[in-house]
């Protein structure tokens, strides 16, 4: 059976990257659509395409995967809220120049020591904020990165070829154009 740690939007995001024939998956609620899942994933012979995002190429690597824990919700709510906290802490000794006077720290291994181990959990917006604007403090000697899952990649960069900026009734949209003159 399916883990319960998987929502419904991570099931559809499966039946669509590896093109599972379930017809009105949007309409059933978690429990109905984790049932035609999995049985319709145990009456197929292989799975017809191979996913770079989810790095599965059998129906039974498959299965396994979503018998287990969901990977990318490793953190319990109290867990992200706090989290969450420390994020914003790091975001504000950042905008406040860089000055641990003015933040909730004592010391600056306080706040590169944490960051460091949170980098792990790079899917989430507010930590890959902070390391970014952490990055650019003087007083760290290395460079954090990060550790972004495959999927969270695809969507950044589909949210960047998709971003359009306005500047005074002006559209600019990013992406390759072809410009002729007659």
């Amino acid at each position: 059976m399916i883990n319960k740690s998987f929502s419904k939007g991570d099931m559809i995001d499966i039946i669509r990257e590896f093109n599972l024939d379930i017809p009105n998956n949007n309409n059933m609620d978690k429990i109905q659509l984790s049932v035609k899942l999995w049985a319709h994933i145990n009456n197929i012979k292989e799975l017809s395409t191979e996913s770079d995002i989810y790095n599965l190429k059998t129906k039974e690597e498959l299965l396994n995967y979503l018998s287990n824990q969901n990977p990318d919700k490793l953190l319990s709510v109290k867990e992200k809220t706090k989290l969450m906290n420390f994020c914003k802490e790091v975001i504000v000794y950042c905008t406040n120049g860089y000055n641990i006077e003015y933040s909730s720290f004592n010391t600056i291994e306080e706040i590169h020591i944490p960051t460091r181990d949170i980098a792990i959990h790079g899917d989430i917006p507010s930590v890959r904020r902070a390391i970014r604007l952490l990055n650019h403090d003087p007083k760290l000697s290395e460079v954090i990165e990060p550790i972004i899952s495959n999927k969270m990649k695809k969507k950044i960069q589909l949210k960047k070829k998709t971003k359009v900026k306005r500047y005074y009734g002006l559209i600019s949209k990013s992406g390759s154009f072809i410009v002729s003159f007659d």
